[in-house]
């Protein structure tokens, strides 16, 4: 009868086993085992399962074991419990557009990795925009970008992107020449580089619209390149995990690079879109377009304020295309000339004035003796008498009836007369 019983019983636990395949069988006969093993154990001898010893009751001890642990194995795992599904949350609304301009904070939050198309929910206004944008553009671009928080700022140094302005293009010229050939008016060349390095142009300064000259001359240039996509920020959304080669390629692609005047670019520093947009707002859709073109070419994430702002402004103007910038080939343009220096001032000469001829003044006329005056011509006499002797010749005079007589000579006279006048 216990014969009968053992057997049964194990019969019927291998057959509950088989519920679960041919690994439970297993499992569930080797369990029986294992006990009917112990039960041997203890008593010396278990006579209907033919262990007759401790001995063979520890061998089938070793079975059940195995039988255990195979049938364990391959047993298929238990049905885990459905999950609940998880909500997203939509993407973080926009920011007024005087917070655009107004904050630069350091990125120091830690990173969330959201897909965007995982991030935006059918209520979210944001990815509703995207959605519809054509393709091709930089507004339908901007929805492949991944929507991240900021990874902290820690190792970052200008020196992991590499040495300042490399020839990655290998064309024979650094990226700071090949910008400023690009965005640089009335341009001219130093002599000997191939036709690589700019001397001197002018800048229309796409940020803010005004004309700033350049010139390698001065000792700072009023103009700088300024990287579209920030390297800080860039590190911050992925540069971080990059190698250094990758850096590098990012810190001189021409697509991230424009010339730009000195004081704007130290006023934007490390800013994205959500807290610095250029002052010409005419500028914004292509500055915008070419921050989502940089993103998208090295994989690099927004966060959800910047793709809020991205959005905010593409909207404007949603037939942006996705820029393609060019490298300007090398030469082309005038060889700088330098000013000659100015010519020394001649050395003074005292030149002697020439000797004037010497002027003798004319003799002075000798002083004219003043004429003497002529003698008053006596006073007519009073009672002369006609044919009377009379002195001097000339002399005038009345008779006593008042005829006017002339003292006067006629011929023959030795003495003069009075006669009628």
């Amino acid at each position: 009868m216990l014969a009968v019983a053992g057997w049964g019983g194990l019969a019927v636990t291998t057959l509950a086993g088989l519920v679960s395949g041919i690994g439970g069988a297993l499992l569930f006969a080797g369990m029986f085992a294992f006990f009917v093993a112990i039960v041997t154990l203890v008593r010396g001898h278990v006579q209907w399962a033919h262990l007759p010893s401790r001995a063979a009751g520890a061998v089938a001890l070793v079975g059940a074991l195995v039988a255990v642990s195979v049938g364990g194995a391959l047993s298929p795992s238990p049905v885990s419990a459905p999950t609940t599904p998880q909500t997203v949350l939509p993407a973080a609304p926009a920011t007024s557009p005087a917070a655009d301009s107004a904050t630069n904070e350091p990125a120091t939050a830690s990173p969330t990795s959201t897909p965007a198309s995982a991030s935006s929910s059918a209520t979210d206004p944001v990815s509703a925009e995207i959605a519809q944008a054509r393709p091709g553009t930089a507004f339908a671009l901007l929805g492949t970008l991944a929507v991240k928080g900021r990874a902290p700022m820690t190792g970052y140094s200008r020196e992991a992107f590499g040495p300042a302005w490399s020839d990655t293009d290998r064309n024979g010229c650094d990226q700071r020449n090949d910008t400023l050939r690009r965005d640089l008016r009335s341009v001219t060349l130093k002599a000997d580089t191939n036709g690589c390095a700019v001397m001197t142009g002018t800048l229309v300064d796409p940020y803010t619209g005004k004309t700033v000259p350049f010139s390698r001359t001065s000792a700072s240039s009023p103009v700088q390149i300024d990287h579209v996509v920030a390297l800080a920020d860039a590190w911050v959304k992925g540069a971080a995990g990059w190698p250094q080669a990758k850096r590098t390629s990012f810190a001189n692609d021409t697509l991230d690079l424009t010339a730009v005047s000195a004081s704007i670019n130290a006023s934007k520093g490390s800013g994205d879109a959500a807290t610095w947009l250029p002052p010409a707002t005419s500028y914004r859709c292509t500055y915008v377009a070419r921050q989502v073109a940089v993103k998208a070419r090295y994989q690099l994430a927004v966060t959800a304020a910047e793709r809020a702002a991205m959005a905010r402004v593409l909207t404007a103007c949603p037939a942006t295309p996705v820029p393609a910038v060019s490298v300007a080939k090398l030469g082309g343009f005038p060889v700088y000339a330098p000013p000659a220096p100015p010519a020394p001032p001649a050395p003074k000469t005292t030149v002697a004035p020439a000797p004037q001829p010497t002027v003798k003044p004319a003799p002075k006329p000798a002083p004219q003796p003043s004429p003497s005056p002529s003698p008053a011509a006596p006073a007519p006499r009073q009672g002369v008498h006609p044919g009377a002797f009379c002195s001097p010749a000339g002399a005038l005079g009345y008779t006593s009836a008042g005829t006017l007589m002339r003292c006067s000579y006629k011929a023959g006279d030795t003495r003069a007369r009075w006669r009628a006048a």
